[in-house]
């Protein structure tokens, strides 16, 4: 069994962490964290009755209780990932956190030696490297059957702008960024997952909008085989729908930042559609990070989305906004 403390339990923990934690057999909540005690206590409540409720980390961390700890799924504001993951690492803690894992590559390289130094896992709730579609595109790609990538493109849109009015994701003290570091990183994550290597040079375009942070952008990436990557994100349109198109030598593949299609086109212009390797799983926490997290734990899975993935993409959003700001191509060193 592990035991696990859910750290923020707003909306997402609400409407995704804690349904998913609740139906994994093998992991215990045993506290819920909030600095809202009404928000702790719904989740309580709702999922967890046998949970202890507490106000801040540091505070459970400090009890008995935050001694008998395996794990801590973090699911607070961007800015607190950084000072909620060291905390729980440095206590010999596995870590599970939101996306972004931080909002600077300083912040990243930190944890990373962190987790070399305890051992510890940490990953990121990224929900596309855990379906189907992704570890299959993963397997033909490791086994060179997708061709080389010459140009790989992906968008997204969401009425961003108007949901977020008046909360924590428009203060950029406390989101780190806008509309491309929160549901953007989902499809930035997503290229650099698929196409499994570093961004080296960068170039980008955003609009506020009116906002205190960025509602829509474009990006040009370079990657270290040296195929190209463009983006396009508007957090001001009304309708929410994204896709990623992969151009290879061999083939043209679609799919979008959450795994949930796949579809590719070869040289005489067919269209085939898979048959990926699916479960007949249909819990809640089937294909979840929450699962492959547990599961590594227990030493029966390799984490998916481990916290490499959140070094790369805070090291090229660092990039991405310092050529929003300056008009210029940025080089990523090695």
């Amino acid at each position: 069994m592990v035991n696990i403390a859910l750290v923020g339990c707003g909306g997402m923990a609400q409407h995704w962490h804690a349904p998913v934690l609740a139906d994994i057999a093998e992991a215990k909540v045993v506290a819920v964290v909030d600095v809202n005690p009404k928000h702790a206590r719904e989740v309580k409540e709702k999922y967890f009755p046998e949970a202890t409720e507490y106000s801040l980390l540091d505070d459970l961390l400090a009890t008995p209780q935050g001694k008998e700890l395996n794990a801590v799924v973090i699911a607070t504001p961007h800015a607190a990932h950084y000072s909620e993951c060291k905390s729980a690492l440095e206590r010999g803690l596995h870590v599970l956190v939101e996306k972004p894992m931080v909002t600077s590559f300083a912040h990243a390289l930190e944890l990373e030696k962190l987790i070399a130094k305890t051992g510890k896992l940490l990953a990121i709730t990224y929900q596309a490297p855990h379906t189907a579609e992704y570890a299959y595109l993963a397997t033909e790609r490791d086994a060179g059957r997708l061709g080389k990538v010459q140009v790989i493109s992906g968008w997204l849109t969401q009425g961003w702008l108007e949901l977020t009015v008046g909360k924590w994701r428009q203060d950029p003290a406390i989101s780190g960024g806008g509309m491309m570091y929160d549901s953007g990183a989902h499809l930035l994550n997503a290229l650099v997952w698929l196409m499994n290597e570093p961004v080296t040079e960068v170039g980008c375009f955003i609009d506020n909008a009116g906002s205190q942070v960025d509602i829509n952008g474009v990006a040009i990436l370079k990657f270290q085989s040296g195929a190209f990557g463009n983006i396009a994100i508007s957090g001001n349109c009304p309708a929410f729908k994204t896709e990623i198109q992969i151009l290879t030598d061999q083939m043209l593949i679609v799919t979008d930042q959450y795994g949930s299609k796949l579809e590719m086109t070869g040289h005489n212009g067919r269209k085939l559609y898979p048959r990926v390797q699916t479960t007949n799983d249909q819990s809640k926490s089937a294909n979840t990070p929450h699962r492959n997290f547990i599961d590594a734990i227990l030493g029966k899975a390799e984490l998916r989305s481990p916290a490499k993935y959140g070094v790369m993409l805070s090291r090229m959003m660092d990039a991405l906004y310092k050529s929003a700001r300056t008009g210029s191509l940025v080089k990523i060193p090695e």
